[in-house]
């Protein structure tokens, strides 16, 4: 009985060289997200979701491996933070396009709703590692929490105009570092972000900064940076990824521009 009971495991692909253990899930292929960004992402980082919707086979074949497969299910996989950190922006954005084709596609704004956004970060259930769970606390309770770095602001990309430039890469963990600061520095720069009144004395700043203003706040606290105002503080961050030219005066009086939420696609 107990050779019937063995053979059977062979067959069932459970039985390896070192004993019994369970089928582990496929390593993530980021080539296919890749494929998916560069074919569908223009430089503006707005998507032809239109097209992408008539041929959404790749990244539903790349959502599938995110939803089975992660940091946690296998972490021989991911061995470093930068390794990790990668994987769940990539899965964020990735699962922001099955979100958007999923409603139509989304032709608006995925912001539409009684609660502005409730229904797609919040009500809208994604599978991540093999855990349930919504892009909201994808965001706040991984992401955010876990990594404490908030450059990941100009990297995660919620489909709308008034979100940093999608780029048309994966991010890697061997080039994280890099990617994200260059994301950082681009969208610190130009004026759709930031924009300065010097007869006025004052910056005019992404909503991002207001609903992440703790991220930003806690980074220049770590640096040593408590004097002054919480926006002294904000513009210290800003000014981090600015030239020494276009640094933006501290006495400067904050404001927040307003968020276009309307969908970054590129039939816009």
């Amino acid at each position: 009985m107990f050779y019937k009971w063995l053979i059977l495991l062979f067959a069932l692909g459970v039985v390896t060289s070192g004993g019994l253990q369970a089928n582990s899930a496929p390593e993530i292929d980021n080539s296919i997200w890749a494929q998916v960004l560069d074919q569908y992402v223009d430089e503006q980082g707005y998507v032809d979701y239109q097209l992408l919707h008539k041929n959404r086979i790749p990244l539903d074949q790349y959502v599938s491996a995110i939803g089975a497969n992660g940091p946690e299910t296998s972490p021989a996989q991911f061995p470093t933070d930068s390794h990790k950190l990668a994987y769940y922006i990539n899965a964020y954005n990735a699962l922001v396009f099955k979100g958007v084709l999923d409603r139509g596609p989304e032709q608006k704004s995925v912001w539409s709703g009684l609660i502005s956004g409730l229904n797609f970060f919040v009500r809208m259930k994604i599978k991540v590692d093999g855990n349930k769970t919504n892009l909201k606390d994808l965001e706040d309770d991984i992401v955010r929490k876990q990594f404490g770095d908030p450059r990941i602001h100009a990297a995660l990309n919620c489909a709308s105009i008034g979100c940093p430039r999608l780029i048309k890469q994966p991010y890697q963990a061997e080039l994280l570092d890099q990617q994200l600061q260059t994301a950082m520095i681009e969208f610190l720069n130009g004026s759709q972000h930031i924009q300065l009144d010097t007869a006025k004395k004052q910056v005019r700043i992404s909503m991002i900064f207001d609903w992440f203003e703790e991220d930003f706040i806690d980074y220049e606290k770590a640096q040593g940076n408590t004097e002054g105002s919480k926006n002294h503080r904000l513009i210290d961050y800003i000014n981090r990824f600015r030239s020494p030219a276009d640094q933006i005066p501290t006495d400067f009086k904050v404001r927040i521009l307003d968020y276009d939420k309307r969908i970054n696609s590129r039939a816009f």
